[in-house]
């Protein structure tokens, strides 16, 4: 009966999305003029991961300076504008405020879509993690649609590198599966692409995550870098701790959110007395729901309850500004996969908490062992103190093999960069 349920709300999906999307763009690439580009690409158009609210998420704002820095240091009169549910602006690291455009919901996004795409020269689409559906079946169907219209339009369209788990949602396969060939498809890890090629059946080409291309922030933070001097000064190592209730939803599941924080804060205060740690707590969304603000200041609390004081919660809210100071410790433990890659792209080692299918290709990058990953449920375990301590033991030679593996890596993430050409047949 489930499965039946589901089978009709997938279907649901793919119509709603035929007659809100797809037959609307056809009739207008068949009712109106196509543009006309010039050769150099200036103006470029980037379909964020959160429509709703394209710069609440840390990660997504990496990707998006990362992008746009790059675009722009290849071309400087290069512009941009971010296509959401509503007209607004947000403030890109190394970029400054940047447009959003509605151009999302319904059949009056459709329309507005079109309208937007014909007045710029690329499209482009923060893929992340979004693509696979678990995010959203219908997120997936319009965004295929948007990137066939514009290949469509003779407008080239990437999607940047983005990872795709085991069990994709239908509605999603089906879409990717009707791909135009003209579209760039980029995945960011070969266990995905290898997933990617075999379930959808789509010409794709393996890159590393676009953020790794964000640089840092260059001016210092004054306050939590003068505490991370001071704790080294003290003979305490500095390790960045992330918490968020996506990648811990089983473990919140299993035993509640104050059993499960209890826990960590007595793992963690275990692990700072046996190794001489100091712990800076960073939030890396900023979103009620993501449970990352919430569950560090509880954090924070239980530290101290136990006496253990050698802890301080920063609060952070560019991403550039915590690459910088994710460099200066020497290990981040952390569910979130684009504080990983900021962690990672300073060459300091990580000890994941993993979900979705999403860290192995990752590590696989930087040939980095798995063993410095643990699953939600094994962080209700003495497991989490043994995981802490051998990543801390192999901090320095996890940290060379991070740096030697580094350049390579940037090479794959400026794949994202390359603007394919495309022609104009239906």
């Amino acid at each position: 009966m489930m499965m039946h349920r589901q089978y009709l709300i997938d279907q649901a999906i793919i119509a709603r999305n035929i007659l809100r999307v797809a037959l609307p763009l056809q009739r207008l690439r068949a009712s109106a003029t196509r543009p006309t580009l010039p050769e150099t690409p200036t103006r470029f158009a980037i379909i964020a991961g959160d429509v709703t609210d394209p710069s609440s998420s840390l990660g997504d704002l990496a990707m998006f300076s990362a992008l746009m820095q790059s675009l722009r240091a290849q071309n400087p009169d290069s512009i941009f504008t971010i296509i959401g549910e509503r007209r607004h602006t947000i403030v890109v690291p190394g970029i400054g405020e940047t447009p959003v455009e509605p151009a999302w919901a319904g059949k009056t996004g459709t329309l507005a879509f079109d309208e937007l795409i014909r007045q710029h020269h690329a499209l482009f689409v923060m893929g992340a993690d979004i693509l696979d559906g678990k995010y959203g079946a219908a997120l997936v169907q319009r965004i295929v649609a948007y990137c066939n219209h514009s290949v469509l339009l003779g407008i080239p369209a990437t999607m940047l590198g983005f990872s795709f788990n085991r069990n994709p949602r239908a509605p999603a396969v089906h879409a990717l599966s009707r791909l135009h060939p003209h579209v760039t498809v980029n995945i960011r890890d070969q266990p995905s692409l290898d997933r990617f090629t075999r379930i959808v059946g789509v010409l794709a080409q393996l890159c590393a995550d676009s953020a790794f291309l964000m640089p840092s922030a260059t001016d210092p933070i004054t306050e939590p870098e003068a505490w991370i001097a001071s704790m080294r000064q003290e003979g305490r190592t500095p390790v960045g701790i992330n918490l968020n209730a996506h990648a811990l939803a089983p473990a919140i599941a299993e035993v509640g959110m104050d059993q499960l924080i209890d826990h960590f804060a007595e793992q963690f205060k275990r692990a700072g007395e046996q190794n001489g740690l100091a712990f800076m707590l960073l939030p890396h969304d900023l979103k009620s729901q993501s449970g990352d603000v919430s569950m560090l200041q509880a954090l924070d609390q239980a530290l101290q309850r136990k006496g253990f004081t050698h802890v301080r919660y920063a609060s952070i809210d560019q991403p550039d500004k915590i690459k910088r100071l994710i460099g200066l410790l020497d290990l981040a433990i952390t569910g979130r996969m684009h504080l990983v890659i900021a962690s990672l792209g300073s060459g300091t080692p990580t000890l994941s908490i993993t979900y979705q299918d999403k860290f192995e290709g990752l590590y696989q990058h930087f040939e980095l062992s798995l063993e410095h990953t643990i699953t939600p449920m094994q962080c209700l375990t003495d497991e989490l103190l043994r995981k802490i301590n051998d990543a801390f033991m192999h901090r320095h030679d996890n940290r060379a093999r991070i740096l030697s593996h580094l350049p390579r890596v940037k090479a794959l993430a400026s794949q994202n960069l390359a603007i394919a050409t495309c022609g104009h047949t239906d």
